[in-house]
């Protein structure tokens, strides 16, 4: 009887498991991501740090102008992806404030530090757009793509003019050949955004089974794309805003970097933070904290870099994104409570007076 009830036992532990598993899959993802990004900052600081005296030491000597400059480019980068977002949504008639469309990038920012990825962020943009405009998800979605895609041209771009000006390597690691399969995907894609009818993408949800389920969703998203080769010019502008971005960031990290003392030109950091910004998008880590922290830091040290400066440039930049997602936070709280106060109260309509009237 003992054995029976042992085996039993032992035969239903698995399905509670599984049972247990599927009702919290995504809170087990995002426990999973959190302690990954806080083990990749704790190694980042145990490993690269001889003491805590150190970081005070450093911290003693940094050039607090510099750093207010590498912060200012924050503003200007939350800005121009504000412009940049609307000139896209203009393409489908959709008409809201550079104001506006900055406060939802800066939720943006929040949301980036608690969701997957470094694109988290993008998903509560899109369904904002989508509540407040009533655009299809799938449309508001397809915006968001050819937005962020314009960053990844811009980014591929700075690449490119790197390996010209000699920065082909990290360390002793050749980095050309990457470059060139990532520079040909994203021709690709551009091709496919301009001209999606080529792959007649179409015809291709209407044969596989499990995208026809989602028909609906991915028409608007095809048709969105499809929308944009009447846009050119469009287009063209939003690649310049992304290039202005793109420099942006830059500078955030090369005057971050200098306020520290850390003597590497302007043009290091066309090479470094394309390969950064790539390389945190790796879905492992919540927001890419700690993926992207390291990367900085072992580019960095390649070129020659202390590894207790290059540890503290990577922890600054963190602390700059973390103050701005809480800034978002504030913004996603209070928002709707200025939203009210700004709606004009709603007048009754007049009711006539029969009596008169008649009178």
């Amino acid at each position: 009887m003992i054995d029976k009830k042992q085996q039993s036992a032992e035969k239903t532990r698995p399905n509670k498991i599984k049972l247990f598993y599927r009702k919290n899959k995504k809170k087990i993802f995002i426990a999973f991501r959190i302690i990954i990004s806080a083990g990749l900052i704790g190694y980042l600081i145990k490993t690269q740090f001889s003491d805590f005296a150190s970081i005070i030491d450093i911290l003693k000597h940094i050039s607090i102008p510099l750093l207010l400059l590498s912060a200012s480019t924050h503003v200007f980068g939350i800005w121009i992806t504000g412009v940049r977002w609307q000139a896209l949504l203009r393409t489908q008639n959709v008409n809201l404030s550079v104001r506006y469309l900055t406060s939802t990038v800066l939720i943006g920012f929040f949301f980036n530090n608690f969701l997957p990825t470094s694109v988290g962020g993008d998903v509560y943009r899109a369904y904002d757009i989508k509540n407040k405009e009533k655009l299809p998800i799938g449309s508001s979605l397809s915006v968001i793509v050819v937005e962020r895609f314009s960053g990844i041209i811009s980014a591929v771009c700075y690449l490119v003019i790197a390996l010209f000006l000699g920065f082909t390597a990290i360390g002793t690691q050749s980095i050309i050949i990457p470059i060139i399969i990532f520079f040909v995907i994203v021709v690709i894609g551009t091709l496919l955004i301009l001209h999606p009818s080529v792959l007649k993408i179409d015809k291709l949800i209407n044969k596989i089974k499990f995208l026809s389920k989602i028909r609906k969703s991915l028409a608007n998203v095809y048709h969105t794309f499809l929308s944009f080769k009447k846009y050119k010019l469009v287009l063209v502008k939003v690649l310049l805003f992304s290039f202005s971005l793109q420099f942006a960031v830059i500078l955030n990290y090369f005057f971050a970097a200098r306020s520290l003392g850390i003597d590497l030109g302007l043009t290091a950091y066309i090479f470094i933070v394309p390969i950064v910004a790539t390389i945190s998008m790796i879905p492992i880590s919540l927001g890419g904290i700690g993926i992207r922290e390291n990367t900085l830091v072992f580019i960095l040290v390649s070129m020659g870099v202390l590894n207790e400066e290059a540890a503290m440039c990577s922890l600054i930049l963190f602390l700059m994104l973390i103050i701005i997602g809480v800034i978002g936070g504030i913004t996603y709280i209070i928002r709707p409570l200025l939203s009210k106060d700004r709606q004009e109260p709603k007048l009754e309509p007049k009711v006539e007076n029969t009596k008169t009237k008649n009178n």
